[in-house]
């Protein structure tokens, strides 16, 4: 019985085979389009993740001197003035000593 149809609609087999083709052809588009957008994505992402690195430790070593530039400032006020920074340390240690009782 499909032999019958067959020679019947000779050209709807054509049609049905060009179908097929078509639908491959477009899903094969589909795929590398898809391919294609991501590795774009994946490049992007790739540079941005560079950029924030960058970024960080831009920051990370502005923090570092900052605090080099404290602990220094702190030298030179306890160098210059042993006196008054001992009277602080001391006003310190016996509030955070009553603190904890």
């Amino acid at each position: 019985m499909n032999d019958n149809i067959t020679e019947a609609f000779p050209q709807t087999r054509q049609d049905l085979s060009n179908l097929k083709k078509t639908a491959v052809d477009a899903a094969k588009d589909i795929g590398s389009t898809a391919t294609a957008h991501a590795k774009t994505a994946q490049s992007h992402l790739q540079d941005l993740a560079s950029h924030a690195q960058e970024e960080g430790g831009q920051q990370l070593d502005q923090v570092k001197v900052s605090m080099n530039d404290l602990g220094d400032k702190f030298r030179d006020y306890v160098a210059s003035r042993p006196l008054a920074s001992l009277g602080v340390a001391l006003a310190v240690g016996f509030l955070l000593g009553r603190r904890s009782r």
